[in-house]
C-alpha cells in the first residue's frame, strides 16, 4: 500500500504539470511506409517472441538442489538472498500505473489535437518494449535469483518462468513508457521549465519498478540494467522517428547479399 501511495502521489503533481495551458504545435508526422515498417516487423516480433516464450524446459528438483549461488557473479549475487511474492505483485501494479501515465499528455491542449499521432507512437512503443525482452529470455534463458534462494518455494522454481530472468520486461517497458513521455513533452514544450521535473518524476517512478523487482528476488541487477537500456532507446527513439523535418532518425530497407531487412539510420 506505501509503494502505491507514494506512486499516485508522485503522479499527481506531474499530472498537473503536463495540464498547462496553450497550443503547441505538431512535433511529430506519421508516415505510411514508416509506420508500416514499425507496425510489421512489431507484429512479426511478437509472433515469434510468444512462440519462443512456450518453449524453456522448466528445471528439475535435482537440478535446482544442484545450483550454488557462488557460481554467480559478485556483482548479482546479493539477488540470490531474496524473495518475496509480494513485492513481485506489488511491481507489475506499479508497472502499470508507470504504462499509464503518458495519458497524462492528453491533459495538454497540443497533444490532445494530435492524440491519433501521439497514440500510434505510444503503441509502437509498448509493443516493441514488451516482445524485445522475450529474445533475451529465450536464448539465454538465465535462471531466475529466487531459484538460489533456499527459503524460496519449490512450486515456483520448477516452472518454466524461472528461467526467464534475462531482461527484466517489467524495467524494459517501465523506462520505455518514462521516456517516451518526458521526450514527447519536451517536444511539445521547448523551454518548459517543466521537463526537468517530468524526466525526474517519470524516471524516479520507472526506477521503483526495476527496484522491486530487485527485491522480489526476480532479477538480477544486471537485469535490469539491460532492461533499462532497452526501454530508454525505445522510449526515446519512436518519437525521434517520427519528428518533422526529416527526423534525426529513418527507417529504410536493408539487402546485405541475399538477405532482408530494414534499418534505423540516425542523422546526428
Amino acid at each position: 500500500m506505501r509503494k502505491r501511495s507514494f506512486i499516485l502521489c508522485l503522479f499527481v503533481p506531474l499530472t498537473c504539470t503536463l495540464a498547462g495551458p496553450g497550443r503547441a504545435e505538431s512535433p511529430y508526422r506519421l508516415s505510411w511506409s514508416k509506420d508500416g515498417w514499425i507496425a510489421g516487423g512489431s507484429a512479426a516480433a511478437a509472433g515469434i517472441a510468444i512462440v519462443f516464450s512456450l518453449t524453456p524446459t522448466p528445471l528439475t528438483v535435482r537440478e535446482i538442489e544442484q545450483l550454488s549461488r557462488e557460481d554467480v557473479n559478485g556483482f548479482d549475487r546479493p539477488a540470490t538472498y531474496l524473495y518475496s511474492e509480494r513485492i513481485s505483485k506489488a511491481s507489475s501494479i506499479i508497472l502499470g500505473v508507470v504504462a499509464a501515465a503518458p495519458l497524462a499528455l492528453l491533459l495538454d491542449t497540443g497533444v490532445s489535437d494530435d492524440w491519433e499521432t501521439c497514440g500510434l507512437m505510444y503503441a509502437e512503443t509498448m509493443a516493441i518494449a514488451i516482445t524485445f525482452p522475450a529474445y533475451g529470455k529465450f536464448t539465454i534463458q538465465r535462471i531466475r535469483p529466487f531459484v538460489y534462494n533456499p527459503d524460496a518455494p519449490m512450486a515456483a522454481k520448477t516452472t518454466s518462468d524461472a528461467k526467464k530472468a534475462f531482461f527484466s520486461r517489467h524495467a524494459c517497458v517501465a523506462f520505455a513508457s518514462a521516456t517516451f513521455l518526458s521526450t514527447v513533452y519536451g517536444d511539445y514544450r521547448p523551454g518548459s521549465d517543466a521537463t526537468p521535473y517530468i524526466w525526474a518524476g517519470s524516471l524516479l517512478a520507472a526506477t521503483a519498478v526495476g527496484v522491486a523487482r530487485y527485491q522480489s528476488g526476480q532479477h538480477f541487477p544486471t537485469d535490469i540494467i539491460e532492461g533499462v537500456i532497452a526501454g530508454c532507446a525505445v522510449g526515446y527513439l519512436i518519437p525521434r522517428l517520427h519528428r518533422t523535418g526529416g527526423g534525426a532518425v529513418s527507417v529504410v530497407p536493408a539487402c546485405p547479399g541475399a538477405q532482408a531487412g530494414i534499418s534505423l539510420q540516425m542523422k546526428l
